[in-house]
């Protein structure tokens, strides 16, 4: 509040009290000329934001002016839950509150996905699944003539049971011909603590473990799309003998000591033999054939 008296000075009132009082200071009056009277803040602060307003009076009249004042402030994230690690099936609520002036929107954007998965400070999820596993980041966002945002991230760790698949039961391939056999398995654990092969015969149980070397080549890496849980593992048998036919088993386990398996069966192939012994036979007539020809034309000589 400004207030003149008769000889033109001024004073500033704050709520009603000395502005001293209230402002800390940050607060000062100049009077630029006879009819020109300012107040500065400074520095500006949130808590500025009100009504203000200039009186002038004199023993003949008194005049005044409200001016509104807004203060902006540009958002900032205040909370927001920390990395969370829950067991599949369970319900996860995040949390994610800011500041601002003008209050800022909040929303919820799965790491990955282009638009919000909520337009609210809380995100819920009833039943938790692996797949909502990942980085969730909460946006705190103004519109002011231009757009102002903060943002922060919360990991969501998933506790589920391991999981094993391989792309095929049964693979063929023919022995002795310098050829290899490929197999593919991909396995999911959180966190992973054992993944190794293992190769049997027959139908025994004994199971012994193969690693990379003369005789195998194993390729292991983490899924592309994956938070440190899904793994792709590829088994190559090199010139593939009969003694190396049997089951090959991608085993895993998790810090807890949950395991999962998966096998595929190398067998040989039933595909090449009946074409090797067509070709066989080809060769065994076209042979007869010539020998017959040599002769009719020996005699007729």
């Amino acid at each position: 509040m400004f207030s003149t008296g008769q000889d033109r000075d001024f004073r500033i009132l704050a709520y009603g009290g000395s502005v001293r009082d209230t402002l800390s200071g940050r607060v000062r009056a100049r009077k630029e000329s006879e009819e020109v009277y300012e107040i500065v803040f400074r520095p500006v602060q949130e808590s500025d934001s009100g009504v203000v307003r200039c009186e002038l009076a004199n023993t003949e009249a008194q005049v005044r002016l409200e001016q509104t004042i807004n203060v902006l402030v540009p958002p900032s994230i205040t909370f927001i839950t920390p990395d969370i690690q829950v067991r599949a099936g369970d319900p996860v609520t995040l949390e994610c509150q800011a500041q601002g002036n003008p209050p800022p929107l909040l929303m919820w954007i799965r790491q990955g996905q282009e638009y919000p998965t909520s337009y609210s400070g809380l995100y819920t999820i009833e039943s938790v699944s692996r797949d909502d596993r990942g980085l969730y980041k909460c946006v705190a966002e103004q519109q002011t003539g231009q757009k102002l945002t903060a943002e922060n991230f919360v990991n969501i760790f998933v506790d589920f049971d391991p999981t094993v698949i391989c792309d095929q039961v049964i693979v063929e391939q023919v022995p002795n011909i310098n050829a290899d056999a490929e197999i593919t398995c991909l396995a999911e654990a959180y966190p992973m603590s054992v993944l190794k092969w293992e190769f049997s015969q027959g139908n025994t149980n004994v199971r012994r473990a193969i690693s990379s070397g003369a005789k195998y080549r194993i390729d292991t890496n983490i899924a592309s799309d994956s938070i440190d849980s899904r793994y792709g593992s590829r088994l190559i048998i090199k010139n593939v003998e009969p003694r190396d036919f049997g089951k090959y088993t991608l085993i895993v386990m998790d810090e807890s000591k949950r395991q999962a398996s998966a096998w595929t069966e190398l067998r040989p192939s039933s595909y090449i033999r009946p074409f090797n012994r067509a070709i066989s036979f080809f060769h065994l007539s076209t042979y007869v054939l010539i020998f017959f020809c040599l002769i009719m034309n020996a005699a007729f000589h």
